[in-house]
């Protein structure tokens, strides 16, 4: 059990998916799917910040991401633009997710 993942619930569906938040967490980003490889950098980031970690340099990706979440499906088609956006914001949501920006790497 965690605490940190009970406050978004089991059964939370995430966005526009038609899977919950851990079922697309545990989906493997096949073929390089953008959505997906975005997708569980911003659940990590998320899951850090309603952990007390203070996110200030990833702000804009994960507003970004966010509204990329309510425009887009797993299985929509995507322009190039747009999933370049999408690995660029994925990238660096993986820099804060593993301390290289913002307030550093857990002990935990």
């Amino acid at each position: 059990y965690d605490q940190t993942w009970a406050m978004i619930g089991e059964d939370t569906l995430f966005f526009k998916s038609g899977q919950t938040w851990y079922q697309v967490l545990w989906t493997a980003p096949s073929k390089g799917n953008a959505y997906y490889i975005l997708a569980h950098q911003f659940i990590a980031a998320k899951l850090n910040i309603w952990r007390g970690a203070s996110p200030e340099e990833v702000n804009q990706a994960l507003a970004w991401a966010e509204e990329f979440f309510k425009t887009y499906k797993p299985t929509d088609k995507i322009t190039t633009a747009v999933r370049n956006l999408a690995l660029s914001y994925a990238y660096t949501l993986d820099q804060y997710n593993n301390g290289y920006i913002g307030p550093g790497h857990c002990s935990e």
